[in-house]
């Protein structure tokens, strides 16, 4: 009995290391896969990122200053030009910079009010935020 008992658990060990190898080979094939696409998505977000730039140096010419939208005909998707100075980030702040600005709130008034300090703190960030170079985005209709 023990003997059968011995075999069975070598039986079901090897067939776990079989599985086990299995899915380790999926994975890595997976895993792979998932790095090749990354660099290709990372080749073609650099291929975009040049056309962006010249797109830009476009939007300059007097002919294309007042631009905001351009619609594709041949698929129906809308770029949306975002000029310089014009538009701003979105924005998060760490604990670190909120401490940094509201201890430079206080040491800088004796009103303290929510709405005051508020408005310090977008002061604050307003400089940091305004972008500085054209931004394109395109909107695809949906597929019905």
């Amino acid at each position: 009995m023990d003997k059968i008992l011995k075999t069975l658990r070598t039986s079901r060990m090897e067939e776990a290391i079989r599985d086990l190898k299995r899915c380790v080979r999926q994975y890595r094939e997976v895993d792979d896969e998932l790095r090749e696409l990354n660099q290709e998505v990372y080749q073609k977000r650099e291929a975009r990122k040049i056309v962006e730039l010249e797109l830009a140096d476009l939007m300059k010419v007097d002919h294309f200053r007042e631009f905001k939208k351009m619609k594709i005909e041949e698929d129906g998707s809308t770029i949306t030009i975002q000029r310089p100075h014009e538009w701003s980030k979105p924005w998060s702040l760490s604990k670190k910079d909120l401490k940094d600005v509201l201890q430079r709130y206080f040491e800088s008034t004796n009103v303290q009010s929510a709405e005051k300090c508020f408005e310090f703190i977008l002061e604050a960030q307003k400089s940091k935020l305004v972008y500085t170079e054209y931004s394109f985005s395109r909107v695809v209709p949906e597929e019905d």
